[in-house]
């Protein structure tokens, strides 16, 4: 194989040659003594020698370099020969033309041989290239498979962490911490909840929330609380399951979205999105990781709502929402301590529903339960928000009133009692008027101990029922 740096080579060394046998012709011709052997020898030496330029021409030039030097030299020995006298020796020219058909074959071998080396070559780096595409697509997906294997494997991490978080506050906050580090990709997370009374859904959490406008989602949100189902948008510009103002709305804000909705006994409890200013942000393995974060994040939040209510349970009445009797003897506790530290004042009111087993006797106990739920509504709605109200037993309730004097809470006393005697209540589609019998006690006026209080309470409260019932009864 000739290459492209060797034909330069060859040509100078062909026109030298053909030079040099033209210029030892060329003296030849002048010299006498043509008929000697020895000189006969020398001529016919040369004519051959002219078969090399020729075939060096050939391959620097070409086939028409080679032809045109061939022709040429063919007629340079013609024309020494006939100078020379010597008319037999242009014969010798003959193998001029076996150098050219040489020359020639060797032309066409080498194009074969350049086509064949150009067609292996191609298809070398064709392979080459192929092998490297193959080898680039497997280390990406080793790259794509390593990065993968990091995600889920923290996952075990949000699932640890999200067991122990309890507070309903805290596993929310979790859920979008997680979600933003694990996905790892920019924009909000954004985490609803259904508002169990309203159905309707409530940001829960957020990361960068002070882009969030729709603190009770959007129209996408709302889609997927309709369908159960995620969500996945591209590029929202080139959505079309949403209407055209949906979508204008949405384009100032993000462009492409994944979302999830969190479901737990079969009900949708929240949602959890991505959303990012950019398009094709979001990829279906991100989907998939935020589907697997979703379902752990459902868990946790209704442990956390069943934590919460266990919670409340523990503090508060199951049928009144008031504090339980040892909740509340806890603050009362804790308010006699504050007010002797303070030197200020509190008073405790036990009421009594008058008639109460009546209620009970020719209604049932259901309508009983009613006539509790009227009472502690009403009451909650007269007293102020440091005050504690709580079920102390059976029909009987305890107001602490904290801050008042013995007066003030007098008067408070007395409006809670004008307010059940006029507040209409209907049970079983008659008006009934209810009325309470109310004992007072008060720090330090009437005692200093809780106990102590109690009893000067509880006291008083039977006197008011011994005098009448619908009454207040504070000495």
């Amino acid at each position: 194989m000739i290459s492209s740096r060797s034909r330069p080579v060859a040509g100078i060394l062909s026109i030298i040659l053909l030079v040099s046998c033209l210029y030892i012709s060329s003296n030849l011709a002048s010299q006498p003594g043509r008929d000697t052997p020895s000189y006969l020898n020398l001529v016919a030496s040369l004519i051959f020698a002219f078969n090399i330029p020729i075939l060096l021409s050939w391959i620097a030039f070409g086939i028409v370099g080679g032809i045109a030097l061939t022709a040429f030299s063919i007629l340079a020995v013609i024309f020494f020969d006939l100078r020379m006298g010597l008319y037999g020796y242009h014969v010798f020219t003959l193998p001029f033309l076996a150098a050219g058909f040489i020359g020639y074959a060797f032309l066409r071998a080498k194009d074969t041989l350049d086509q064949s080396y150009q067609l292996r070559s191609e298809k070398t780096d064709e392979e080459i290239n192929l092998l490297m595409n193959g080898l680039k697509e497997r280390n990406l997906s080793i790259q794509s498979l390593e990065e993968k294997l990091v995600r889920y494997s923290l996952l075990k991490g949000v699932s640890e962490s999200l067991s122990m978080a309890l507070a309903l506050d805290d596993v929310n906050n979790l859920i979008v911490k997680e979600s933003a580090e694990i996905i790892g990709k920019g924009g909000r997370v954004l985490l609803f909840l259904v508002d169990i009374e309203k159905q309707d859904l409530m940001l829960a959490a957020a990361k960068d929330e002070s882009r969030v406008k729709e603190k009770k989602g959007d129209a996408f949100d709302h889609w997927i609380l309709r369908n159960r189902k995620s969500l996945i948008i591209e590029d929202v510009t080139k959505e079309f399951r949403f209407p055209a103002d949906d979508i204008e709305g949405a384009k100032p804000v993000f462009r492409s979205l994944i979302a999830q909705p969190l479901v737990s006994e079969n009900k949708v409890i929240g949602i959890l999105r991505m959303d990012s200013p950019r398009e094709f942000e979001y990829t279906q393995d991100d989907l998939r990781l935020l589907d697997i974060i979703s379902d752990l994040g459902a868990v946790a939040v209704q442990n956390a709502f069943l934590y919460s209510r266990t919670q409340e349970l523990a503090i508060h009445d199951g049928l009144t929402g008031l504090a339980v009797r040892r909740y509340f003897m806890e603050r009362f506790r804790n308010e006699i301590k504050r007010a002797a530290r303070k030197k200020e004042e509190l008073a405790l009111l036990i009421l009594d529903i008058d008639h109460f087993k009546e209620y009970n006797d020719k209604y049932g106990h259901a309508a009983g339960d009613l006539v509790l739920k009227h009472m502690a509504k009403t009451i909650l709605g007269m007293v102020d928000e440091a005050d504690v109200v709580g079920r102390y037993g059976g029909e009987e309730l305890v107001v602490l009133l904290c801050g008042k004097s013995k007066k003030e809470a007098a008067a408070e006393a007395e409006k809670i009692r004008k307010a059940v005697k006029e507040k209409p209540f209907t049970l079983r589609r008659q008006e009934t008027q209810l009325t309470v019998s109310i004992g007072m006690a008060t720090y330090p006026e009437d005692a200093v101990s809780e106990e102590e209080l109690i009893r000067i309470a509880d006291g008083r409260l039977y006197k008011a029922k011994t005098e009448g019932r619908n009454r207040i009864c504070s000495s």
